[in-house]
């Protein structure tokens, strides 16, 4: 195996062991700054019944639950037993009008048809539920083949308005710094995941390191040309 995919595959190990526990969203600084924007977001917009749709491994979850009254999970593939819904997102057959809010992070770029996926989201929304999204601009290859698309804000609010939802904010997430300090703290923990003694002392090593590379970012990151993310929130009229 060479060292870009024994780097990916190991990635994809850590993120499996550690998935919704802090560890997670402090592996590097786009899932720091990516967990940051969107439960700003949850806290202002999500409520009642929500379905995290694309839920995978399920990080968010506990996150989400803090804000709503009801918590479903939905995804392509998974344990059954750990999902409510097993569904493709594009085509659900889940009844419509039926949530007050559906979160959808980092999902719509790994979709053949991501606008199929929002018209399929603003149709199980109640009228008034809100979506939580978000969206790459900036990332490495991953998920393949099954990674199609990036995303600018401009894009973003076409498919939103086009799905029949009215767009409440966009927000650019993570600047240059941070997408340039991705890949260090990447590599060096899936190298370091085989000795997990150096593993777990790299991991309180790289939450100094992010948290720096996030401060600059702050300062040089220049969010508006060059962003990691956009996380946006939409309306149902």
């Amino acid at each position: 195996m060479g060292l870009q995919s024994c780097v990916k595959e190991n990635s994809r190990r850590i993120s499996d062991a550690t998935a919704g526990s802090r560890d997670y969203f402090e592996l590097a600084t786009t899932n720091l700054s990516l967990y940051r924007a969107l439960r700003a977001a949850a806290e202002r917009h999500a409520r009642g019944r929500l379905l995290d749709a694309g839920a995978g491994r399920l990080a968010y979850r506990r996150m989400l639950e803090e804000f709503c009254a009801s918590y479903e999970s939905l995804d392509i593939a998974g344990p059954a037993e750990r999902l409510d819904h097993l569904a493709d997102l594009q085509r659900t057959g889940l009844p419509a009008a039926q949530y007050d809010s559906v979160f959808c992070a980092q999902v719509l770029h790994h979709l053949p048809e991501p606008e199929l996926a929002l018209r399929e989201i603003a149709r199980m929304l109640k009228p008034g539920g809100k979506a939580i999204l978000s969206v790459p601009h900036l990332a490495w290859l991953h998920n393949e083949p099954h990674d199609y698309w990036r995303f600018t804000g401009h894009g973003l609010r076409h498919l939103v308005e086009k799905a029949g939802l009215r767009l409440v904010s966009v927000e650019p997430v993570g600047g240059l710094v941070c997408f340039l300090a991705y890949a260090p703290s990447t590599a060096a923990l899936a190298l370091l995941w085989p000795v997990r003694p150096a593993f777990r002392a790299g991991l309180g090593m790289n939450r100094l390191f992010i948290r720096l590379a996030l401060l600059a970012d702050g300062w040089f990151g220049v969010k508006s040309l060059y962003p990691v993310n956009f996380v946006a929130v939409a309306e149902k009229p």
